[in-house]
């Protein structure tokens, strides 16, 4: 009996302990699911939230589109929908519109010297003052940094077009107030018109555009309508810098040679390198416009070594074939003169080519001599130090002070070929060629013509001094293995 009593309190105890077992497990169980319920309500809020972010930032991005969000003006999307209704009403009623771009000039240097705080200060009130220049019918936008567009419509005239852009200048002109002192801005506009220069919404643009490089070309603070010259021009330039970013374009290039004779002696002192490109698709590019593309890309440094390199082999070998030319001449420009390693690379390639410095002539231009005088006189020493001859270009183009030209290591005085045209007919011309000479003698350098074309300039030119030149009398440029004793002899004949 007390067995069975003890077997059933035995089995009341397990069955409390593992009642009370359950009863903890489910209440684990109803804990959990309280967390896991409350995560998930945290996650569909964040989820809530989230969405609705997404759907503000939408909204703002929208909004962005359509409103500049510094000045609230039309942005992009929104100015090319306004326009698109310009040229519609415009077709319709068979009247005049016209889009302007407007670019403040040099406006980074402002943001890089007070700041974009500042800058953005600036366009908002530029913005304001650009309002005051339009009507309701008209449209002012922002695209992108300091850039402004303009629909006008109802143009009848280009004189208006032209009225209203003189207009947006004088608006800029006035003085702005930036950290408690004036300052002052100018801008270029670009203009387009329709239908002459473009009937739909992106002809218009791409043309306005065009028209503001070209008035920035021109010396910006100023105005220029689109002419399709200007887009021809554009084209050009941008394939021509394309192709001399391809080191493969210098295979067209060709180097011709110009004679300078001493008409005391007869003989041949110089031949000048003239470099020409045989572009595939534009035919004969002279060095002029191509220099001043690579110029602007960085690329006449490659250009430069080409030449001269070529240009010793080609004097070398004259050499070797009985023809002794005192030196040959190249024209250096200003970036030249300011790269630390072209006195390295001149060196170089004399030394490659075994050409004496002496025999080596470098043209300067007389107007890069008015920018930086103090480098370029550093420069010039520099070139002398290391042996060779140093020219200066277009004498007379320009008004370099004669205090400049006593400090430059000058050899030779070039007469720029505008006063030799006409010399023979023209006293002040021949007036300033005298000073030249003058000058030249007193600086103990030689003087030469440049650019003779008959035998009244050879004749006037001797009466004054001058005795060596260089022109179409004499030869015309003519590539090196051209230059035959047949042609010596000619020069030599034009020489008497």
């Amino acid at each position: 009996m007390i067995l069975l009593q003890v077997i059933f309190i035995a089995v009341l105890i397990a069955l409390g302990v593992y009642l009370w077992r359950c009863i903890s497990y489910v209440q684990k169980l109803k804990q959990a699911s309280l967390e896991l319920t409350g995560e998930l309500q945290q996650n569909i809020q964040k989820q809530q939230e989230l969405t609705q972010e997404i759907t503000q930032l939408k909204e703002q991005a929208s909004t962005n589109e359509l409103l500049d969000p510094l000045t609230g003006l039309p942005g992009r999307k929104l100015f090319e929908d306004h326009l698109s209704l310009a040229i519609h009403q415009s077709r319709r009623h068979q009247l005049t519109c016209c889009v302007m771009f407007l670019d403040l000039d040099g406006f980074r240097i402002v943001n890089d010297a007070l700041g974009y705080d500042v800058g953005d200060t600036l366009l908002k009130e530029t913005a304001e003052r650009l309002k005051t220049c339009v009507r309701q019918v008209d449209t002012l936008g922002r695209f992108t940094g300091d850039e402004f567009v303009f629909i006008f419509s109802q143009i009848n005239k280009a004189e208006t077009a032209a009225y209203i852009a003189k207009r947006l200048l004088d608006a800029i002109a006035q003085p702005f107030m930036a950290q408690e002192q004036e300052l002052y801005l100018t801008a270029s506009v670009g203009i387009a018109v329709f239908p002459g220069d473009g009937d739909d919404v992106k002809t218009l643009l791409k043309n306005a555009d065009i028209a503001l490089s070209q008035a920035k070309q021109r010396g910006r603070n100023t105005y220029q309508f689109f002419q399709q010259e200007m887009h021809d021009l554009s084209r050009r330039e941008l394939l021509l810098s394309s192709s001399l970013h391809n080191e493969t374009s210098y295979k067209n290039f060709s180097v011709f040679y110009q004679p300078r004779i001493d008409l005391e002696t007869k003989k041949i002192v110089c031949m000048e390198a003239i470099l020409q490109w045989q572009h595939p698709d534009f035919g004969l590019v002279t060095f002029e416009e191509f220099s001043q593309l690579a110029e602007k890309n960085n690329n006449m440094i490659g250009i430069y070594e080409w030449l001269m390199r070529n240009a010793c082999r080609d004097f070398m070998d004259w050499r070797q074939h009985n023809f002794h030319p005192q030196a040959i001449s190249i024209q250096v420009s200003f970036k030249q003169l300011e790269n630390t390693h072209f006195i390295q690379k001149i060196s170089a390639i004399l030394q490659e080519n075994k050409v004496e410095p002496n025999n080596l002539v470098f043209e300067v231009t007389e107007s890069s001599l008015l920018t930086k005088i103090d480098m370029v006189e550093k420069m010039l020493h520099m070139l002398k130090r290391l042996g060779v001859q140093i020219a200066i270009n277009n004498v007379g183009a320009s008004h370099l002070q004669l205090q400049y030209l006593r400090r430059l290591p000058i050899d030779i005085f070039k007469i720029d070929h505008a006063l030799i045209y006409d010399i023979d007919t023209n006293p002040e011309s021949a007036d300033i060629v005298k000073l030249i000479i003058a000058l030249a003698k007193s600086l103990q350098s030689t003087v030469i013509a440049e650019g003779v074309q008959n035998a009244q300039q050879k004749n006037a030119l001797r009466l004054l001094g001058c005795v060596t030149m260089q022109g179409e009398l004499f030869s015309h440029p003519v590539l090196a293995k051209d230059f035959t004793e047949t042609l010596v002899q000619s020069i030599h004949v034009s020489a008497e």
